[in-house]
Formats: C-alpha cells, structure tokens, sequence
C-alpha cells in the first residue's frame, strides 16, 4: 500500500485502531444510564406496592438501602456517561482511557443494580414478563434485562481485558522510567544505568504524590457539601499512584503478571472517577435546572460515600489478600489434583444435557443413579 494512504504516522496503527472503539465503548454506558434509571423507576414503585409485615417492603432496611444503592448509582451512571460524552465531543484528547473507564464501570455497576432489582421483586423478580402478563400482572421483564446486561462485561472488551488495558496505560510512564531497573533480563551494570536515569524522573514525581490542594480543608469550597469528596478523590489519586509505585518497586518486571492487584488498581480509579463525573454533574444541574440541585447534590454525596467505602476494601485488598494461595490452587485445579470433587458428573456426549449422580442416600440413589440436572 502507497505511504500516502497511510493513516497518522508510522508506528501509530494500534493507537488509531483502539481509537476507534471509543465509540462502542461510550455507547454501552448510554444503554447502561437508561437501564439504570428503569430499575430505579420499578424499584420504587414496587416498593411502595409491595407490603410486607405491615408496612410496603421499601421502609425496611434491607431494601432501602438496595433503593439507595439504585438511585445513586443510577445518578452516577447518568454522571460517568455525560462526562465522558463530553470529552470525546471536545476532541481535544485521546479519551481511549475514559472510554475503557467507562465502559468497565458502567456495565459492571448497572448489572449490580439489575440484580438488586430482581432481589427486591422477589419471586416476581425471577418470573419473565410473559408468564407476569398471563396472570394478570404487569409485565415486568427484570429477570430479562439481567440477562441482556450479562453481555455488556464480556463484548467491546471483557471487564478483564479493560482493566488490564487501563492497568498498562497507568503504568506504562514508570516502566518508560525505569527501564532495565525493571528487566529481568538485564545486568547489574545496565540496572545502574538506569538507576540513575529513573532518579531525576522520580525526584520530580514523587513529592507530587505526599501533598497537594486536597490537603486544603478549603480547596474545592466553590463545590459547596461536595468539596469533602472532590478532596478525597485528589487525595486518594495520590494514594493510589503511591501504591502502584510501591507494587513496581516491589514486583518489577513481574507487575504486569499481577493482574489481581492491577485489577484492584483499576477499580479504584473508575470508582474516583465516578465520584468526580457526579461532583460534575452537580454542579452542571445547579446552574442549568437549579430546581433539581438539591437532589442532585444529594444524589452525588450519597453515590460518593458508597464509593469511599468501597474504595477503602480496595486499598486493603492491594496488601492483604489470598492471591498467592489462589494461583497456587488454581494450577493444581488445571493439573487436574481435585478431579475427586467432579464424582458422578458425566460427559456432555453422554446426553443432552450435564448429568449428575443422585446423591439421594438409600437405595434410591443406586435406582437412580443417572438424573437428570437442570
């Protein structure tokens, strides 16, 4: 092909080519903000219906708090969504990594909230929207949109694969850095080489991650009640980097092997990302529908308190964990050591379906040895 009818310059064909999933990667969080607010709609007019020892099912806790979690998530969905929207309307930057960012946390965040909502509906939750429909209930089809979400962690990009893409971008600046300090092939000699390059790299960096404007109890104050949160998020960024710094120096070479902790490293960024998109969002409804910032505002606190604790288990998880035990487990599974556990269950081929033996106990079990298992 003529160098003329290449696209950008040489070298950049994979950039340009993940660019252009930018597009599907923002439009799965738009089907998600509409998914998310249809369950926020049925959840409550379900739980006001619905009674239960008395009162409807809503005014109990077990439930509000699922109410809560839909409403603010449904709001930080609509956040997340807008935001990102924006940026890639601008063109001003490459959004690959807010799109991946979104696209990950809206379609893990709007599964959740289906699965709250066919929790709160019960066995009606469960039941498809035809069989509601020919008994003379209205048809709701919950169970159906729990399954049609299923797809959108797996398409444009797995929840596995977003995370490790967004993991390599984040880390990609230090490994630039360190170079062969962080080559397992290299020699002691060129590691010395490149300890001296990567200190002038690191004197400048690091002592961004120990203090900044979020350290200012009156930094962000123009974001009224919010400014707690938007400190926290800046705050927690510099955390955050700290501790994926921490992992480098601590696995070198091996980080990108540690997928665990760089999935962790991911969560935490989409979650701080989530609570500025709903900081954001706030304040854009306060000056163009005032009559909906209070609400707004209080949608956006309570969104970003359920990420702060969050948040917090992912930072405990970076450290504490059974990841070494789990991989070790995980490869004597794949050696085939706990065959024992998979007893009575036969091969496909066998029938139509997975079979199972009857673990009735008695002679029934013996008479019916092969069951069918649905």
């Amino acid at each position: 092909m003529p160098a003329a009818n290449r696209l950008g310059r040489e070298g950049q064909g994979l950039k340009i080519a993940l660019t252009t999933l930018n597009t599907g990667r923002l439009s799965l969080p738009a089907l998600c903000v509409a998914s998310g607010r249809w369950s926020l709609k049925i959840a409550r007019e379900w739980s006001n219906a619905r009674t239960q020892w008395g009162q409807p099912v809503g005014k109990h806790e077990a439930v509000g708090k699922k109410i809560a979690f839909i409403a603010a998530s449904a709001f930080a969905l609509d956040a997340v969504f807008e935001l990102s929207a924006e940026l890639a309307d601008a063109g001003q930057k490459d959004v690959r990594i807010e799109a991946a960012l979104a696209k990950l946390w809206s379609s893990e965040i709007s599964y959740r909230i289906a699965d709250e909502l066919v929790q709160i509906r019960g066995g009606r939750g469960f039941e498809t929207a035809e069989s509601l429909e020919a008994r003379g209930e209205r048809a709701v089809p919950a169970e159906q949109q729990l399954r049609d979400l299923r797809i959108n962690r797996i398409f444009e990009g797995s929840s596995e694969i977003m995370k490790l893409l967004i993991a390599r971008e984040a880390v990609d600046a230090h490994l630039a850095a360190a170079g062969d300090l962080a080559s397992v092939d290299a020699s002691l000699q060129d590691k010395a080489r490149a300890a001296v390059g990567a200190s002038g790299f690191y004197a400048r960096w690091l002592p961004k991650l120990v203090a900044g404007a979020g350290m200012d109890p009156r930094s962000y104050s123009d974001f009224g009640r919010l400014a707690k949160q938007l400190r926290f998020v800046e705050r927690s960024s510099r955390r955050l980097a700290r501790q994926t710094f921490y992992g480098m120096g601590r696995w070198q070479a091996k980080l990108e092997y540690k997928q665990a902790f760089l999935g962790r490293v991911v969560d935490i960024g989409a979650e701080l990302f989530a609570m500025a998109a709903c900081c954001s969002r706030a304040e854009m409804i306060l000056r163009t529908t005032p009559e909906h910032a209070a609400s707004a505002y209080e949608l956006a606190e309570a969104y970003c308190d359920q990420a702060r604790v969050r948040i917090d288990e992912y930072f405990d998880q970076l450290w504490r964990n059974t990841d070494d035990g789990d991989r070790i487990l995980s490869r004597k599974v794949l050696a085939g050591e706990y065959t024992w556990l998979e007893a009575g269950v036969l091969d496909q081929s066998e029938g139509t379906g997975p079979w199972i033996a009857d673990a009735t106990p008695g002679p029934s079990s013996k008479e019916n040895l092969h069951r069918k298992y649905r």
